[in-house]
């Protein structure tokens, strides 16, 4: 009954004039949108606890070497510390002043100008108008932009969820999203949020067959991070299948040139400014220790740590967690098989094999799978089953979990988010 209920809704929907469909539809995701803002006002308070305590405990202790600018070691005060943090302090730099000064000059920290065309530029020119105005900083600009990203990320994961599943799956995947290991990362200076608002409501675009829409989306977000090619092939393959099967005229065929246009016009770009493409991944390898390596990476510290062959590897809690959190992907990507139309499984897909491929610190992973929100769909199913009490009371018990893990990861822990 609800099922249908939700049908009749989405076709008068459909026949309504723009603004008032647009009007009913942030009355419908209203609920999703403030259950997501309150779990994240929680947890952030969590964290923020858990961050002075381990303050007021070793108020000298160096956390981690901060991974960017100088690879300096630092010392955390508060939680904001760790919400603009290894890629922020970048994103922060291009906010201030943007992409920066010829090749082979240095700034007034003495770091290459060069270094700074690793990071696309989307997130930071998005903030870079706002930190121009009196009394806005260029951190808090950032953290402007992560904060509306995430509202349109969970508006657009509310659209997806009811849309595959109904309005009570979309508003608790909205709501599992905030929980993610790394959700910290959602409202500090990074691009998780503003990534995973454009794809929801690209691969949004695409089950509701909107190709124009899906390859705006698709193609913007290229400028946001590498892992975008996840988006931009899904995308692009749905297109590809609507044009052959005959459906959409044109537009499909007009997806397919949009989807990539980003990615490929700020690869050109850069790879200009260096001198060529092999000097812009050179960037990647030799100066932040990116580069693919099918795995191997990963891989080597899974097996360290199922077979102890390493003890440092072994040893270390947060290896460990990272690896559970791994399987538990890996086990709510095959659930989701069943469960999802095929954009949502080849986009998460993709972006797991993305993730796992790349050589990155295994403590990353949590931060880099926010975007495949797919997989999530498994526990809101779950938890839609729920009666509303005991939901209530799983998600306040992971709420307190998630804030927990955000403090513990940076400031006990001692390693990279």
């Amino acid at each position: 009954m609800a099922d249908v209920v939700a049908t009749r809704t989405d076709s008068a929907e459909e026949d309504a004039p723009p603004l008032a469909r647009l009007r009913g539809a942030a009355v419908a995701a209203t609920p999703a949108i403030g259950l997501y803002l309150l779990i994240r006002m929680i947890s952030l308070e969590v964290m923020y606890v858990l961050a002075a305590h381990a303050h007021v405990l070793t108020p000298d202790r160096d956390v981690y070497p901060d991974g960017s600018i100088g690879n300096q070691w630092r010392k955390f005060t508060s939680f904001m510390d760790a919400l603009v943090s290894w890629d922020a302090r970048w994103y922060t730099k291009i906010a201030t002043h943007g992409l920066g000064g010829p090749v082979g000059a240095v700034d007034e920290d003495g770091v290459p100008y060069e270094l700074r065309l690793a990071f696309f530029p989307l997130y930071p020119m998005l903030a870079r108008p706002l930190a121009q105005l009196p009394f806005v900083t260029p951190v808090n600009a950032l953290l402007f932009i992560s904060f509306v990203s995430a509202i349109a990320a969970a508006w657009g994961l509310y659209a997806i969820g009811r849309h595959v599943h109904g309005h009570r799956v979309g508003i608790l995947l909205a709501a599992v999203w905030a929980l993610a290991p790394a959700a910290m990362t959602q409202n500090g200076a990074f691009t998780e949020s503003l990534f995973t608002a454009l794809a929801a409501w690209a691969l949004y675009a695409v089950l509701k067959e909107r190709w124009v829409i899906a390859g705006l989306l698709a193609g913007i977000s290229g400028l946001s991070r590498p892992t975008a090619a996840a988006l931009i092939g899904t995308v692009g393959l749905a297109a590809l299948i609507a044009a052959i099967s005959r459906r959409g005229g044109w537009r499909p065929y007009a997806a397919m040139v949009l989807a990539p246009s980003g990615m490929l016009a700020y690869l050109a770009f850069a790879s200009s400014r260096l001198g060529g493409v092999e000097e812009y991944f050179n960037i990647h390898e030799q100066t932040f220790g990116a580069w693919w390596d099918y795995g191997e990476n990963h891989w080597n510290m899974i097996t360290d740590i199922l077979i102890g062959v390493d003890d440092e590897n072994a040893a270390k809690p947060i290896r460990v967690l990272s690896f559970l959190f791994m399987a538990a992907f890996v086990v709510m990507f095959l659930l989701l098989l069943k469960r999802a139309p095929w954009p949502l499984v080849v986009f998460a897909g993709v972006t797991l094999i993305l993730s796992i491929g790349g050589h990155a610190h295994m403590s990353m992973a949590g931060r880099h799978l926010l975007p495949a929100f797919p997989i999530l769909l498994v526990p809101a199913i779950a938890l839609a089953r729920f009666k509303t009490r005991d939901t209530a009371v799983v998600l306040t018990f992971l709420t307190l979990l998630s804030g927990w893990y955000a403090g513990w990861l940076p400031f006990i822990s001692g390693q990279a988010i």
